[in-house]
């Protein structure tokens, strides 16, 4: 009996995202969303970047974006909390737990500078998404009417606490 073959994918490797990821950042926005509405576009993009507040990351395999994220963190009167305000995984590398790595890594980095809370939003429609956001421990808030457009509603879902539920180790390299 012939032993199967294992497929080797060299390892996904997180950094933090630079000017020059932009236009792969926007080539992942556009094979993960259908509707602009839902994209993040390139003055977007630069904005977060160059935020002091937030942190963008790129999931890269062999030095090609395969997803990006981005949190951002929030000063109030009496707190601090974080929002995912981006996340997208290319669909040919969906399922192999980057997009949990990618947010994983986020909440580490807002709850480090000190988030009590983090929210994001979510189509409604996007099962998939929710499903992953509530294994890492997001309970939905609210629902967002249209939202995403007439007719393409949201949710609004947190994360209590000030720690990650499910913290790994990352390879968290700085570009």
């Amino acid at each position: 009996m012939p032993m199967s073959k294992s497929r080797h994918h060299p390892p996904i490797r997180l950094r933090i995202a630079i000017p020059q990821d932009i236009d792969s950042i926007l080539g992942l926005e556009t094979s993960c969303f259908d509707r602009t509405e839902e994209m993040f576009n390139r003055r977007q993009i630069q904005r977060l970047i160059s935020n002091p507040r937030a942190t963008v990351v790129v999931a890269e395999r062999k030095g090609v974006a395969m997803g990006w994220a981005a949190g951002v963190l929030r000063h109030h009167h009496q707190h601090q909390s974080g929002r995912l305000y981006a996340i997208a995984v290319h669909p040919n590398a969906q399922g192999k737990r980057i997009g949990y790595k990618l947010i994983d890594h986020i909440l580490h980095s807002l709850t480090t500078h000190g988030a009590q809370r983090i929210f994001l939003e979510v189509h409604a429609e996007n099962q998939k998404a929710m499903n992953l956001y509530h294994k890492l421990g997001f309970i939905v808030q609210g629902h967002l009417a249209d939202y995403y457009g007439a007719g393409h509603h949201g949710i609004r879902m947190m994360c209590p606490g000030t720690s990650t539920p499910h913290p790994q180790k990352l390879n968290r390299t700085k570009a």
